[in-house]
């Protein structure tokens, strides 16, 4: 991929971001559907035997996937990979805490009857997802720096972190969607600066 095409995709990363993420916030203000709801429970009403594999998927999501996909990195010796992901996974946490005092949109035992919980959460805003930030905003950092093979494992990851938030019963699809363009916005800005030389964290080192 040529530096002029990449830095397109990332461009459009970004405005596809924050789109989404701006539709998705609208959308969630207003009074739920039918279609979330049956989206919802079509995972929250799966087999309890099921959250093992679910919940270890889900900690790509967690800000303490942060700092341990950064030690990789820097034991990889790739500082300035390392600084982008902390970078990233930080303000993808950080913005999707101020943006659920914007939204103030509940979780889903707050909203609709029946829901099954599996686990405590924190807070009582749902949207945006947190989870979905953080494990968006990594895997769309990783992307130009691993092969094929491990982009096959990070969009899986990305994919199962949202079900998993569904499964446990924290987040409506909506939740999720704002969540995963959030991450989406903010990876793409960090390796637009990284395409053009910048380093976040002002690393001296190069990839």
């Amino acid at each position: 991929m040529t530096p002029t095409t990449a830095s397109a995709r990332s461009v459009a990363g970004l405005a596809l971001g924050l789109g989404v993420l701006a539709g998705s916030a609208a959308l969630a203000r207003r009074t739920r559907s039918d279609t979330e709801i049956e989206m919802f429970r079509s995972a929250n009403t799966l087999p309890n035997a099921a959250f093992p594999a679910v919940w270890t998927a889900m900690q790509y999501g967690t800000f303490g996937a942060v700092p341990a996909a950064a030690v990789v990195a820097l034991a990889a010796r790739r500082p300035r990979l390392a600084g982008s992901i902390a970078l990233g996974g930080t303000a993808a946490w950080v913005t999707a805490k101020a943006a659920k005092r914007v939204v103030a949109r509940g979780r889903p035992a707050s909203i609709i009857d029946g829901v099954q919980q599996r686990g405590a959460e924190e807070g009582d805003h749902g949207f945006p997802s947190g989870h979905a930030a953080v494990s968006t905003v990594m895997t769309v950092v990783l992307w130009p720096d691993v092969p094929p093979s491990g982009r096959v494992a990070l969009s899986a990851l990305t994919g199962l972190v949202p079900f998993g938030r569904m499964y446990v019963g924290a987040h409506l699809p909506l939740d999720l969607v704002g969540g995963s363009a959030l991450g989406l916005a903010l990876g793409s800005v960090i390796n637009l600066v990284r395409r053009h030389g910048g380093s976040p964290g002002r690393q001296a080192s190069s990839r």
